[in-house]
């Protein structure tokens, strides 16, 4: 019985020989939330952002307060960090044990979209706030229901 190797086989032979692997093995892959989310709360408002308030220049910065002082409920202490988690689940439940918040403000993409939170409002990113003066008016609407104002 004659045994033939094929070229593949002749291939994966000749690479090994000389210490080079054809495969490697893929790393595990994570499933915990690999997103950094950052929040920024100024009285009964709080905004979750894709970036630490801090990094946003002064006309965003100047955005987001005026967005938050549009509802009035913007009167109170004035917070900013980064909120650290390893689940999704995780994350929900610490933003929900955010004490006196009335309405969240989501920026952007930055949740996973199975994620549900009360009184959250989804945003568009500021970036695309400050060139489209239309966002901006739906946003208002958005938030005009949320709060009855």
């Amino acid at each position: 019985m004659l045994f033939m190797l094929t070229p593949e086989i002749k291939t994966n032979l000749i690479l090994k020989e000389i210490g080079i692997k054809r495969y490697s093995l893929r790393s595990k892959i994570n499933n915990s939330c690999n997103n950094d989310i950052y929040f920024y709360q100024k009285g009964l408002i709080l905004s979750l952002l894709d970036k630490p308030y801090e990094n946003f220049v002064q006309e965003q910065q100047d955005l987001i307060k005026a967005i938050m002082a549009s509802t009035k409920l913007d009167t109170g202490d004035e917070k900013s960090n980064k909120i650290l988690t390893q689940s999704p689940n995780e994350l929900k439940e610490k933003i929900l044990n955010f004490t006196d918040v009335r309405l969240i403000i989501i920026f952007g993409k930055i949740l996973n979209s199975e994620i549900f939170i009360e009184n959250s409002i989804q945003a568009p990113s500021i970036n695309e706030l400050s060139l489209k003066k239309s966002l901006k008016k739906d946003l208002w609407l958005q938030i005009k229901s949320s709060l009855d104002l």
